[in-house]
């Protein structure tokens, strides 16, 4: 009886696992449908690094939690920043 008991508290542990990353993935899923709206709203940039920046973003989820982060007078330096990492 005891084994059963361990064995039902394991499952749910990993249950609970499984559904925080799918509720991460899902958030980081939607975060990247909305990089390239915000994206238009960093003063600066142009039509291109927009295009550029969305895929650099989205190759990193780093990248894109930091930037969806941080406040909207830094972003404009910090993509730069990527830009000239990335060329």
């Amino acid at each position: 009886m005891e084994f059963l008991a361990n064995l039902h508290a394991e499952t749910n542990s990993r249950l609970e696992v499984i559904s925080s990353r799918i509720g991460y993935e899902f958030d980081l899923g939607k975060a990247r449908q909305d990089v390239f709206d915000k994206l238009g709203t960093v003063e600066g940039l142009t039509l291109d690094e927009r295009y550029d920046l969305c895929d650099i973003l989205g190759d990193k989820s780093q990248r894109l939690e930091v930037f969806m982060g941080m406040p909207s007078n830094a972003r404009l330096g910090y993509l730069k920043r990527l830009m000239k990492k990335n060329n």
